[in-house]
């Protein structure tokens, strides 16, 4: 589980959007799991940062479609996670 969530991950910081798209269309099915904090907080990060403005939609999109609507509460300049 955690080696395709890297590989996802890799495709999500693609410089191409549509390899971006790809990519959390493939990470909806993960983030539901108990050890995929990683993939959310990603995917947060790219609903709010992306350039694009699909790929934002989309990664707002995948939050609502679990019922865990994306965080405000999230301090993106204190998280070493990146």
């Amino acid at each position: 589980m955690q080696r395709k969530i890297h590989t996802v991950l890799g495709r999500l910081s693609s410089k191409k959007a549509l390899e971006r798209k790809a990519a959390i269309k493939e990470m909806v099915a993960l983030i539901s799991h108990e050890d995929a904090h990683l993939a959310r907080l990603s995917l947060h990060y790219v609903s709010v940062h992306d350039p694009s403005f699909t790929v934002r939609n989309l990664a707002r999109q995948a939050f609502y479609r679990i019922g865990e609507p994306p965080s405000n509460e999230i301090v993106w300049d204190k998280s070493y996670r990146f």
